[in-house]
């Protein structure tokens, strides 16, 4: 018998006599956009994901947002709720590293310890919003200094730039719950991003001190598709 339950904290499998090979385990930092955007992917690409992979996605426990929350969320979740075990299984933390000197030190703490114990690591600079901004734009049109600064904008200052580019491109960005815009998870932009990810920096220790994103290697661990 497999999974169904398409809420945030069970997996979404399609019921079968067989068990999943693979359970993708994600534990995210943001409290909305994270989960609300790996929902999506299981709900409007589930064609694209093999009914023998189910994923998993960590609801926020702990207050706060650093690195080492997440990881503790992560084992909190696997000690109450994960009940598949299999030497296939993987289990992911969803870093931002923003322009924090203590984040640094923190993330760097963290990734021998969740190599250690086989935890994957998706690392954004500066945060999961550029990850999402390369699925709509061509971000060659962009200054990548500005990017990577990501200084508060707006007459206000209450935006930082690519909070306000994703607003602008999508008529309307909010972080709050439930106001993800599902626009953004489709085939042709999910691509886009996996390409364009490709023109900065991939390598988890390098993204610590420049622009860039490895998020995309998770996305193909979930998604089975041709990149074209």
């Amino acid at each position: 018998m497999g999974f169904k339950s398409k809420s945030f904290d069970t997996p979404t499998y399609i019921e079968q006599d067989l068990e999943p090979q693979r359970v993708i385990i994600i534990s995210c930092e943001g409290e909305n956009t994270e989960p609300e955007y790996f929902t999506a992917i299981k709900e409007k690409l589930s064609q694209y994901i093999s009914v023998l992979i189910a994923i998993q996605i960590v609801p926020h426990q702990k207050k706060g947002s650093e690195p080492q929350k997440i990881v503790c969320n992560l084992e909190d979740y696997i000690k109450e709720k994960y009940d598949y075990k299999s030497d296939n299984d993987e289990m992911w933390v969803v870093w931002d590293r923003e322009k924090v000197d203590e984040r640094k030190k923190d993330i760097l703490e963290m990734i021998p310890q969740c190599l250690e114990k086989n935890y994957h690591i998706a690392l954004t600079n500066p945060l999961f919003e550029f990850w999402l901004l390369l699925h709509i734009v061509d971000i060659s049109l962009y200054d990548r200094n500005i990017l990577y600064q990501n200084e508060w904008v707006s007459p206000s200052k209450n935006r930082r730039f690519i909070d306000k580019e994703l607003s602008t491109q999508l008529n309307g960005y909010s972080k709050k719950k439930n106001k993800f815009n599902q626009s953004i998870v489709t085939k042709e932009n999910i691509l886009r991003a996996l390409e364009q990810e490709r023109l900065f920096e991939n390598e988890l220790e390098k993204i610590i001190d420049n622009l860039g994103s490895n998020v995309g290697e998770l996305i193909r661990r979930i998604l089975d598709f041709e990149e074209e």
